[in-house]
Protein backbone atom coordinates (compact mmCIF):
# COMPACT_ATOMS: atom_id res chain seq x y z
CA UNK A 1 0.00 0.00 0.00
CA UNK A 2 2.15 2.82 -1.30
CA UNK A 3 0.08 5.63 0.27
CA UNK A 4 0.27 4.16 3.74
CA UNK A 5 2.37 5.98 6.30
CA UNK A 6 0.91 4.79 9.60
CA UNK A 7 -0.56 1.49 10.82
CA UNK A 8 -2.11 0.75 14.21
CA UNK A 9 -1.57 -2.72 15.71
CA UNK A 10 -3.31 -4.21 18.74
CA UNK A 11 -1.98 -7.38 20.36
CA UNK A 12 1.43 -6.21 19.19
CA UNK A 13 3.43 -7.99 21.90
CA UNK A 14 2.14 -11.45 20.94
CA UNK A 15 4.09 -13.80 18.69
CA UNK A 16 2.22 -12.78 15.52
CA UNK A 17 1.99 -9.13 16.61
CA UNK A 18 5.73 -8.76 17.10
CA UNK A 19 6.43 -10.34 13.71
CA UNK A 20 3.92 -8.04 11.99
CA UNK A 21 5.32 -4.92 13.69
CA UNK A 22 8.82 -5.91 12.55
CA UNK A 23 7.65 -6.48 8.96
CA UNK A 24 5.79 -3.17 8.85
CA UNK A 25 8.73 -1.13 10.16
CA UNK A 26 11.12 -3.00 7.87
CA UNK A 27 9.15 -1.91 4.82
CA UNK A 28 9.02 1.70 6.02
CA UNK A 29 5.63 2.03 7.69
CA UNK A 30 5.14 3.95 10.91
CA UNK A 31 3.69 1.59 13.51
CA UNK A 32 1.63 2.56 16.53
CA UNK A 33 0.85 -0.18 19.05
CA UNK A 34 -2.12 0.06 21.40
CA UNK A 35 -1.42 -1.73 24.68
CA UNK A 36 -2.82 -2.11 28.19
CA UNK A 37 0.77 -2.10 29.46
CA UNK A 38 2.75 0.52 27.53
CA UNK A 39 5.91 0.04 29.59
CA UNK A 40 6.09 -3.66 28.80
CA UNK A 41 5.13 -3.05 25.16
CA UNK A 42 7.97 -0.55 24.70
CA UNK A 43 10.46 -3.01 26.20
CA UNK A 44 9.27 -5.78 23.87
CA UNK A 45 8.81 -3.78 20.65
CA UNK A 46 11.74 -1.36 20.87
CA UNK A 47 12.04 2.23 19.82
CA UNK A 48 10.87 1.79 16.22
CA UNK A 49 7.26 1.28 17.35
CA UNK A 50 5.25 4.08 18.97
CA UNK A 51 3.15 2.84 21.89
CA UNK A 52 -0.09 4.32 23.20
CA UNK A 53 -2.13 3.11 26.15
CA UNK A 54 -5.49 1.41 25.71
CA UNK A 55 -6.33 0.99 29.36
CA UNK A 56 -9.42 -1.23 29.20
CA UNK A 57 -9.93 -2.90 25.81
CA UNK A 58 -13.10 -4.76 26.83
CA UNK A 59 -14.77 -1.73 28.40
CA UNK A 60 -13.45 1.48 26.87
CA UNK A 61 -12.80 2.42 23.21
CA UNK A 62 -9.18 3.17 22.28
CA UNK A 63 -8.16 6.84 21.94
CA UNK A 64 -9.68 8.11 18.72
CA UNK A 65 -6.71 10.28 17.79
CA UNK A 66 -4.54 7.14 17.69
CA UNK A 67 -6.73 5.76 14.88
CA UNK A 68 -7.32 9.00 13.02
CA UNK A 69 -5.91 9.22 9.51
CA UNK A 70 -4.21 5.82 9.58
CA UNK A 71 -3.63 3.59 6.59
CA UNK A 72 -5.09 0.66 8.52
CA UNK A 73 -5.67 -1.08 11.82
CA UNK A 74 -4.46 -4.65 12.41
CA UNK A 75 -6.43 -6.02 15.36
CA UNK A 76 -4.76 -9.08 16.93
CA UNK A 77 -5.85 -8.81 20.55
CA UNK A 78 -7.06 -11.92 22.37
CA UNK A 79 -6.57 -14.10 25.45
CA UNK A 80 -4.52 -17.25 24.64
CA UNK A 81 -6.74 -20.20 23.77
CA UNK A 82 -4.17 -22.88 24.67
CA UNK A 83 -4.87 -23.09 28.40
CA UNK A 84 -7.13 -25.28 30.52
CA UNK A 85 -10.66 -24.01 30.12
CA UNK A 86 -13.12 -23.26 32.88
CA UNK A 87 -15.99 -20.79 32.93
CA UNK A 88 -13.68 -17.92 33.86
CA UNK A 89 -11.06 -18.60 31.17
CA UNK A 90 -13.75 -19.18 28.54
CA UNK A 91 -15.27 -15.82 29.41
CA UNK A 92 -11.85 -14.16 29.04
CA UNK A 93 -11.23 -15.90 25.71
CA UNK A 94 -14.60 -14.67 24.44
CA UNK A 95 -14.60 -11.14 25.84
CA UNK A 96 -10.97 -10.31 25.02
CA UNK A 97 -11.82 -10.84 21.35
CA UNK A 98 -15.46 -9.87 21.03
CA UNK A 99 -15.65 -6.89 23.38
CA UNK A 100 -12.28 -5.43 22.36
CA UNK A 101 -13.40 -5.56 18.73
CA UNK A 102 -16.66 -3.87 19.69
CA UNK A 103 -14.76 -1.09 21.46
CA UNK A 104 -12.39 -0.67 18.50
CA UNK A 105 -15.20 -0.47 15.96
CA UNK A 106 -17.06 2.02 18.16
CA UNK A 107 -13.95 4.23 18.08
CA UNK A 108 -13.76 3.95 14.27
CA UNK A 109 -17.43 4.90 13.94
CA UNK A 110 -16.90 7.92 16.20
CA UNK A 111 -14.28 9.43 13.85
CA UNK A 112 -15.22 11.89 11.09
CA UNK A 113 -15.56 10.24 7.68
CA UNK A 114 -12.30 11.71 6.40
CA UNK A 115 -10.29 10.53 9.43
CA UNK A 116 -11.26 6.86 9.54
CA UNK A 117 -8.68 4.15 8.87
CA UNK A 118 -8.58 2.90 5.30
CA UNK A 119 -8.93 -0.72 6.43
CA UNK A 120 -9.54 -2.90 9.47
CA UNK A 121 -7.74 -6.24 9.36
CA UNK A 122 -9.32 -8.13 12.24
CA UNK A 123 -7.72 -11.38 13.33
CA UNK A 124 -10.01 -14.39 13.22
CA UNK A 125 -9.39 -18.13 13.34
CA UNK A 126 -9.93 -21.34 11.42
CA UNK A 127 -11.88 -22.45 14.50
CA UNK A 128 -14.79 -20.61 12.87
CA UNK A 129 -15.62 -23.84 11.01
CA UNK A 130 -15.73 -26.05 14.10
CA UNK A 131 -14.66 -29.71 14.18
CA UNK A 132 -14.82 -31.07 10.65
CA UNK A 133 -14.09 -34.13 8.55
CA UNK A 134 -12.00 -34.43 5.36
CA UNK A 135 -14.06 -31.91 3.39
CA UNK A 136 -12.16 -28.90 2.06
CA UNK A 137 -13.40 -25.72 3.71
CA UNK A 138 -13.15 -22.43 1.85
CA UNK A 139 -14.44 -19.09 3.12
CA UNK A 140 -18.03 -19.90 2.13
CA UNK A 141 -18.24 -22.94 4.40
CA UNK A 142 -20.70 -22.57 7.32
CA UNK A 143 -19.71 -21.85 10.90
CA UNK A 144 -19.46 -24.58 13.50
CA UNK A 145 -21.39 -24.68 16.76
CA UNK A 146 -18.79 -25.55 19.41
CA UNK A 147 -17.35 -23.06 21.90
CA UNK A 148 -14.51 -21.78 19.70
CA UNK A 149 -16.71 -21.49 16.62
CA UNK A 150 -19.18 -19.44 18.64
CA UNK A 151 -16.38 -17.16 19.86
CA UNK A 152 -15.07 -16.63 16.34
CA UNK A 153 -18.54 -16.02 14.91
CA UNK A 154 -19.25 -13.37 17.58
CA UNK A 155 -15.78 -11.89 17.00
CA UNK A 156 -16.37 -11.52 13.26
CA UNK A 157 -19.84 -10.10 13.82
CA UNK A 158 -18.32 -7.21 15.79
CA UNK A 159 -15.67 -6.59 13.12
CA UNK A 160 -18.32 -6.53 10.37
CA UNK A 161 -20.02 -3.58 12.06
CA UNK A 162 -17.27 -1.42 10.55
CA UNK A 163 -18.19 -2.53 7.01
CA UNK A 164 -20.22 0.59 6.37
CA UNK A 165 -17.33 2.96 7.12
CA UNK A 166 -14.16 1.13 6.07
CA UNK A 167 -12.90 -2.02 4.35
CA UNK A 168 -12.95 -4.98 6.75
CA UNK A 169 -11.01 -8.23 6.38
CA UNK A 170 -11.25 -11.09 8.89
CA UNK A 171 -8.13 -13.26 8.67
CA UNK A 172 -9.16 -16.79 9.67
CA UNK A 173 -5.70 -17.93 10.70
CA UNK A 174 -4.77 -21.56 11.23
CA UNK A 175 -1.99 -23.08 13.36
CA UNK A 176 1.00 -20.76 12.97
CA UNK A 177 4.29 -22.68 12.96
CA UNK A 178 6.80 -20.97 15.25
CA UNK A 179 8.91 -22.29 18.13
CA UNK A 180 8.12 -19.08 20.04
CA UNK A 181 4.57 -20.05 20.91
CA UNK A 182 1.42 -21.90 19.96
CA UNK A 183 0.96 -25.56 19.12
CA UNK A 184 4.47 -26.25 17.79
CA UNK A 185 6.13 -24.86 20.92
CA UNK A 186 4.02 -27.23 23.02
CA UNK A 187 4.85 -30.22 20.82
CA UNK A 188 8.60 -29.72 20.61
CA UNK A 189 9.67 -30.92 24.09
CA UNK A 190 7.85 -34.24 23.63
CA UNK A 191 9.19 -34.84 20.13
CA UNK A 192 12.74 -33.87 21.09
CA UNK A 193 12.52 -36.40 23.92
CA UNK A 194 11.44 -39.07 21.43
CA UNK A 195 7.95 -39.50 22.91
CA UNK A 196 5.91 -37.68 20.28
CA UNK A 197 3.40 -39.12 17.90
CA UNK A 198 -0.02 -38.79 16.30
CA UNK A 199 -2.81 -37.52 18.54
CA UNK A 200 -6.26 -39.13 18.81
CA UNK A 201 -5.69 -41.36 15.78
CA UNK A 202 -4.04 -38.61 13.73
CA UNK A 203 -6.69 -38.41 11.01
CA UNK A 204 -7.87 -34.89 11.89
CA UNK A 205 -6.57 -32.11 9.65
CA UNK A 206 -4.29 -29.37 10.96
CA UNK A 207 -4.63 -26.02 9.13
CA UNK A 208 -0.92 -25.24 9.56
CA UNK A 209 0.83 -22.17 8.19
CA UNK A 210 4.37 -20.82 8.54
CA UNK A 211 4.53 -17.68 10.69
CA UNK A 212 6.23 -15.79 7.85
CA UNK A 213 3.26 -16.56 5.59
CA UNK A 214 0.84 -15.37 8.28
CA UNK A 215 2.66 -12.04 8.39
CA UNK A 216 2.85 -11.78 4.60
CA UNK A 217 -0.84 -12.66 4.25
CA UNK A 218 -1.94 -10.04 6.79
CA UNK A 219 0.10 -7.35 5.01
CA UNK A 220 -1.27 -8.56 1.66
CA UNK A 221 -4.82 -8.15 2.99
CA UNK A 222 -3.91 -4.68 4.23
CA UNK A 223 -2.50 -3.68 0.84
CA UNK A 224 -5.13 -5.18 -1.49
CA UNK A 225 -8.19 -2.91 -1.71
CA UNK A 226 -10.28 -5.59 -3.44
CA UNK A 227 -10.00 -8.02 -0.50
CA UNK A 228 -12.72 -7.83 2.12
CA UNK A 229 -14.69 -10.20 4.32
CA UNK A 230 -13.31 -13.54 5.56
CA UNK A 231 -9.92 -14.71 4.27
CA UNK A 232 -8.49 -18.10 5.24
CA UNK A 233 -4.84 -17.90 6.26
CA UNK A 234 -3.51 -21.43 6.09
CA UNK A 235 -1.10 -23.28 3.83
CA UNK A 236 -2.58 -24.49 0.52
CA UNK A 237 -2.01 -28.14 1.48
CA UNK A 238 -3.27 -28.83 5.01
CA UNK A 239 -1.86 -31.93 6.69
CA UNK A 240 -3.35 -34.50 8.98
CA UNK A 241 -2.11 -34.66 12.54
CA UNK A 242 -0.31 -37.89 11.70
CA UNK A 243 1.44 -36.25 8.72
CA UNK A 244 2.47 -33.33 10.89
CA UNK A 245 3.80 -35.66 13.59
CA UNK A 246 5.83 -37.76 11.16
CA UNK A 247 7.23 -34.68 9.39
CA UNK A 248 8.27 -33.15 12.71
CA UNK A 249 9.91 -36.42 13.72
CA UNK A 250 11.92 -36.50 10.49
CA UNK A 251 13.05 -32.89 10.91
CA UNK A 252 14.12 -33.52 14.52
CA UNK A 253 15.58 -36.98 13.70
CA UNK A 254 13.40 -38.49 16.41
CA UNK A 255 10.83 -41.27 16.31
CA UNK A 256 7.24 -40.09 16.06
CA UNK A 257 5.34 -43.32 16.50
CA UNK A 258 3.95 -43.17 20.04
CA UNK A 259 0.22 -42.51 19.70
CA UNK A 260 -1.39 -40.08 22.12
CA UNK A 261 -4.95 -41.15 22.99
CA UNK A 262 -7.67 -38.53 23.06
CA UNK A 263 -8.66 -39.61 26.58
CA UNK A 264 -5.20 -38.75 27.92
CA UNK A 265 -5.42 -35.27 26.43
CA UNK A 266 -8.88 -34.70 27.85
CA UNK A 267 -7.68 -35.75 31.29
CA UNK A 268 -4.73 -33.34 30.98
CA UNK A 269 -6.38 -30.35 29.32
CA UNK A 270 -10.12 -30.86 29.77
CA UNK A 271 -12.40 -29.35 27.12
CA UNK A 272 -9.48 -27.44 25.58
CA UNK A 273 -8.14 -30.75 24.24
CA UNK A 274 -10.75 -30.47 21.48
CA UNK A 275 -8.52 -28.01 19.58
CA UNK A 276 -5.99 -30.83 19.14
CA UNK A 277 -8.25 -33.86 18.80
CA UNK A 278 -10.38 -32.23 16.09
CA UNK A 279 -9.45 -30.13 13.08
CA UNK A 280 -10.40 -28.47 9.83
CA UNK A 281 -9.18 -28.94 6.26
CA UNK A 282 -9.07 -25.22 5.52
CA UNK A 283 -8.22 -23.98 2.01
CA UNK A 284 -7.01 -20.38 1.37
CA UNK A 285 -9.17 -19.86 -1.72
CA UNK A 286 -9.52 -16.08 -1.56
CA UNK A 287 -5.81 -15.49 -0.98
CA UNK A 288 -4.94 -17.73 -3.91
CA UNK A 289 -7.48 -16.07 -6.20
CA UNK A 290 -6.07 -12.65 -5.25
CA UNK A 291 -2.58 -13.74 -6.31
CA UNK A 292 -0.94 -14.35 -2.95
CA UNK A 293 2.04 -16.71 -3.16
CA UNK A 294 3.00 -18.76 -0.11
CA UNK A 295 6.73 -18.77 0.63
CA UNK A 296 6.39 -22.06 2.54
CA UNK A 297 3.68 -24.23 0.95
CA UNK A 298 5.22 -27.61 1.92
CA UNK A 299 4.99 -28.85 5.50
CA UNK A 300 8.36 -30.52 6.02
CA UNK A 301 10.40 -27.72 4.46
CA UNK A 302 8.36 -25.19 6.46
CA UNK A 303 9.17 -27.05 9.68
CA UNK A 304 12.84 -27.16 8.75
CA UNK A 305 12.89 -23.43 8.13
CA UNK A 306 11.11 -22.67 11.41
CA UNK A 307 13.34 -24.87 13.53
CA UNK A 308 16.57 -23.75 11.90
CA UNK A 309 15.72 -20.21 12.98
Amino acid sequence: MSQMTRVVVTGATGTIGQAICHALTKRGDQVLALSRNPTRARSVLGTQVEVREWSDPIGVPPPGDALSGTGGVIHLMGEPVAQRWNETTKERIHDSRVLSTRMLVDAVHALPDTDRPLALISQSASGYYGPSDERELDEDAPAGSDFLATVVRDWETEARRADDVTRVVMTRTGVALTPAGGALAQMLPFFRAGVGGPVAGGRQYVPWVHLADVVAAVLFCLDQPRLRGPVNVGAPRPATNAELSHALGRVLHRPAVLPVPALALRLLYGEMASIVTTGQRVIPRRLSEAGFVFAHPELESALRDVLEK
